[in-house]
């Protein structure tokens, strides 16, 4: 076998040992973040106290315990993840999954605010508290109390568990997950890593007895593995006493587990072309690698200064690809550059593009040369100064927002910090820590930290794509060695140039304003027609939500031209402004916190942007400029396509993608713009189509924006007066965009079958049930919550009882442009010996809705949760932005809805929810979609509403 010219053995450190702790304690000379209060109980467990203020009223905790899947046994492989599975389904305390029910009632539901994740290393476990009373704390610990000491391993809860967690399993073998388990063989494929996936064996979880289960909850569950974070609206000296009171006590259970002695890989495999092959994978991906072994060390300032000199060149080889990608045409999309930790002991630095098949060899010799450029040649200052420009920009923009970071982010940098070690410092620091080293960095300092991060070894090579790529791991070889033979030159950054649309014409003047000081929102018009609603908040330091709407999107799409949303939604951006290149832009917004996205809406073209304050202007005048002069570059349909390709192969990565995808087309086949259509016919659109489409709504089309953040009504109103306010006369928004009618069909008595490959492991079911009626704000927060219980009583049911179902889901889906098109949706993947079943259990529970209504107790667990989440959204500026103010002048009834909604939600009864099950939930009005492996004579039979 050829390979890949002189490939040498890695040099090696000599056998790293496993860390002695459960714990890293790495010093380190940064400061620590003052707020913080680390402590250690009398047990050894460890905790972390940090008041914060958003959001606003709650506190985040996590329990995070220093085992994962790697301390198991050969016959233990999945246990570590089938234990936190477990901790829900009984403790003494709550026995028989009354641990969830018993959290809902006090408003913290399932999903989100209570939830639990397994890793190589930990096992963490989350609460969202709903408020900060003394109570609702202590409640949280003594939930913690139980996951740590209580967890009761019912043999019958464990039985209907594992269909949970072989559902669970085969939802996530996806090609993304193949993917990352193919890269690890590839480095370490005799590795404890490699061989100790979370999720497990199937052969292991399907024979796992209570004995181990308790075995290993003994060993690995013990005070000196455990720590327990609390962020939020705490005092600290309160929560510590009560984290004492509660938790002090645990003890061990049994005698400690040695540590594994082979956590560390002490080598990796010799540099190769490897390949992994998925059907799921469209194109081809290269993927250059290197593994180099990096013990843990102090953090010290020398450390952190060679790391900015490596990320500075790491930042100017990511540019440069994505330069030499659109120089050249379309040879390689997607490049992405990477440093990873997730093997211990070792750190990965890896570069990979995509292309197609066809053109593989082009692709391979781009990505070598262009590293081998880098690593020759070196970078230039321009490309330096561009780096250091968005570094700052980083550290500032972190400074900025740091008095509104939430609560869920601190805690987990501090997880990482117990488990990693380190100090974990504020962004002051942080900034004031580097400020001189970065404005002093040297490009000879960066190439040498770049060559430094490759040595002169060659690369691991990871060729990921599809059966029909013909290519032999011996044509690779032979193409990146003829490759090497190819002398390099350097190359040109783009030029930092000043942004060209800066003028619109004379600056609009406000001929209408309003000030509504209940909510304290601004609503204005410019004498050009441009409607601008505008509410000032503090929930993001320095952040700014700006929504632009124009014209009347999918109303005009024309019928003969289904996909050109999508080209418009992946493709418009993509494709750039008449006198900017794309390099230009890319070089430009590197001083900016600016993003600027493009959306398709059914009754709307909507430019939506984040930005810091300091930039709002420009951001307006980037949008406006996109508005006046897009270019419609067809260098960019290869990058586009590409992204159309990943956005279509996404569906197919999970069991019920089939359905998602094809499911609102078979609702509503007249309406050619619902739905997602064919990938053929996607591809078949083209730029000429979009401009033509996108042109006349652009140069006239009406326009109501919202901008939402921490800025003042003087700024927004400046801002918009020169750019969108200077337009010319815009049209007023018709009627007809606020009421399209789009009928349903007619629902057949027999399932909707769709085949999936044989390989599948999972059938997947969803039911559709149609709402023609005209929706409106009130009947959206009825039917939402009626979601809200059907997602409580199927979860009981595919769960809770049968255990057949990981992630059982239902939920209301309404369209603003589209009032008479909503529909709620039922879905759940379960094993394909258990569709049928499972098909029924859903059908029973539908007909006892409709014959006996909901519980008090349903109606509560699933209520309180629903009440909680629509109160916190309230501080956020994406509510504000895109829901009450995106468009509230052409709907007032948004500020109305957002005057009442205080009153309406509590109002909302159970009765008001049956009636409207029985409305809409009659078996002959729903649409039922099988997703199954293979197709069989009896498929239709077998899933029949009477099915039992």
């Amino acid at each position: 076998m050829r390979r890949f010219k002189r490939l040498l053995t890695l040099g090696l450190l000599a056998a790293l040992t496993a860390r002695a702790s459960p714990w890293v304690d790495l010093p380190g000379d940064l400061p620590e973040d003052p707020a913080i209060k680390f402590g250690i109980l009398p047990n050894g467990l460890r905790y972390a106290i940090r008041p914060n203020a958003e959001p606003k009223d709650r506190i985040s905790l996590r329990l995070l315990v220093s085992a994962g899947s790697l301390v198991e046994r050969d016959d233990e492989r999945g246990l570590a993840h089938f234990v936190e599975h477990m901790a829900f389904r009984g403790t003494k305390a709550y026995p028989q999954d009354t641990l969830v029910t018993t959290l809902e009632r006090s408003g913290i539901g399932l999903g989100p605010d209570n939830t639990a994740f397994t890793s190589y290393d930990y096992t963490v476990y989350h609460l969202e508290l709903p408020d900060t009373t003394p109570g609702m704390l202590r409640l949280g610990l003594e939930v913690f109390r139980e996951y740590a000491s209580n967890v009761t391993f019912d043999p019958d809860a464990i039985a209907k568990e594992r269909g949970v967690v072989l559902s669970e399993k085969a939802t996530r073998d996806t090609p993304q997950q193949r993917l990352f388990d193919a890269n690890l063989w590839s480095l370490w494929p005799d590795s404890r890593q490699y061989h100790r996936a979370p999720i497990g064996l199937e052969s292991s979880i399907r024979q796992f007895t209570r004995e181990q289960f308790v075995a290993f909850y003994d060993a690995w569950y013990r005070p000196e593995r455990i720590a327990v974070i609390i962020v939020g609206n705490v005092q600290p000296a309160e929560a510590e006493a009560l984290l004492t009171e509660i938790l002090g006590p645990l003890a061990a259970r049994a005698p400690p587990r040695p540590e594994p002695p082979d956590l560390i890989p002490t080598h990796a495999t010799v540099p190769d072309v490897a390949m992994f092959v998925d059907d799921s994978l469209g194109g081809v991906r290269f993927n250059f690698t290197h593994p180099q072994p990096h013990p843990l060390a102090p953090n010290t300032h020398a450390e952190r200064v060679t790391y900015l000199h490596r990320a500075l060149s790491f930042a100017m080889f990511a540019k440069r690809l994505e330069w030499t990608a659109r120089r050249r045409g379309g040879t390689y999309v997607a490049p992405g550059v990477s440093t990873e930790t997730f093997m211990p002991g070792w750190e990965v630095v890896s570069f990979s593009a995509s292309g197609r098949s066809d053109n593989w060899r082009s692709l391979a010799a781009d990505l070598e040369q262009e590293h081998r450029r880098a690593f020759l040649l070196g970078f230039t200052e321009d490309e330096l100064k561009l780096a250091k420009a968005s570094v700052a920009r980083n550290y500032e923009q972190a400074v900025r927002s740091a008095s509104t970071v939430r609560s869920e982010s601190i805690a987990a940098q501090i997880e990482g910090n117990l488990l990693y070690g380190g100090v974990l410092s504020t962004p002051e620091a942080a900034q004031l820590d580097l400020a001189a080293d970065l404005a002093a960095a040297t490009t000879a300092q960066c190439n040498r930290a770049f060559k430094a991060a490759w040595t002169n070894k060659p690369l691991h090579v990871l060729v990921t794509t599809n059966s029909l790529f013909t290519a032999t791991r011996n044509a690779i070889c032979d193409a990146l060695n003829q490759s090497r033979d190819v002398k390099v030159r350097q190359t040109r950054p783009p030029e930092d140039v000043k942004f060209h649309y800066t003028s619109f014409g004379r600056p609009g003047k406000l001929a209408q304003e309003e000030y509504l000081a209940d909510l304290d929102v601004h609503l204005g018009r410019f004498d050009n027609g441009v409607r601008l609603n505008f509410k000032p908040t503090p929930f993001e330091a320095d952040a700014v939500r700006v929504t632009v709407r124009v014209g009347t999107g999918k109303a005009t799409q024309p019928a003969d031209q289904p996909g050109l949303d999508l080209l418009a939604r992946h493709g418009f951006i993509r494709s750039g402004l008449d006198r900017h290149t794309e390099d230009e832009l890319d070089a430009l917004l590197t001083h900016h916190v600016l993003n600027v996205q493009f959306d398709v809406e059914p009754d709307a073209f909507v430019f939506t942007a984040q930005c810091a304050r300091r930039d709002l202007l420009l951001t307006m005048q980037m949008i406006g400029a996109y508005l006046t002069d897009p270019a419609y570059r067809s260098s960019s349909m290869t990058e586009t396509r590409a992204m159309l390709e990943t956005f279509y192969s996404s569906y197919d990565s999970v069991p019920g993608g089939v359905i998602l995808q094809r499911a609102e087309r078979v609702l509503a086949p007249s309406k050619p713009s619902v739905g997602i259509p064919a990938m053929k016919e996607t591809y078949a659109r083209t730029l000429k189509e979009l401009s033509k489409w996108l042109g006349p709504q652009f140069k006239k089309g009406a326009i109501e924006l919202s901008i939402v953040g921490d800025v003042s009504w003087p700024e927004a109103t400046a801002a918009v007066g020169s750019t969108l306010g200077a337009l010319r006369k815009r049209d007023s928004f018709p009627e007809s965009a606020k009421a399209a009618v789009i009928r349903f069909a007619v629902p057949s008595m027999f399932p909707v079958f769709y085949p999936l490959e044989p390989r599948a492991s999972q059938t997947s079911i969803a039911w559709y049930w149609p709402v023609a009626d005209p929706m409106d704000i009130h009947l959206h927060r009825r039917c939402s919550m009626l979601a809200a219980v059907l997602s409580e009583l199927i979860y009981a049911r595919l769960r809770g009882e049968l255990g057949a179902s990981y992630t059982p889901t239902a939920e209301f889906v309404q369209y603003d442009g589209w009032p008479t098109f909503s529909y709620f949706t039922l879905r759940a993947d379960v094993a394909t010996t258990m569709g049928p079943k499972a098909s029924a259990a859903l059908h029973r529970e539908i007909d006892n809705l409709l014959a006996n209504g909901i519980s008090e107790d349903v109606f509560q667990r699933a209520r309180l949760p629903y009440l909680r989440t629509r109160e916190e959204v309230l501080r956020t500026n994406d509510y504000w932005g895109a829901t009450v103010l995106a468009d509230a002048q052409l709907r007032p009834e948004r500020i109305a809805g957002a005057r009442d909604r205080a009153a309406d939600f509590p109002a909302i009864t159970r009765a008001e929810l049956e009636a409207m099950a029985r409305r809409y939930f009659a078996p002959a009005h729903g649409f039922l979609f099988i997703a199954e492996p293979g197709q069989t004579a009896a498929w239709g039979a077998k899933y029949m509403w009477d099915a039992k």
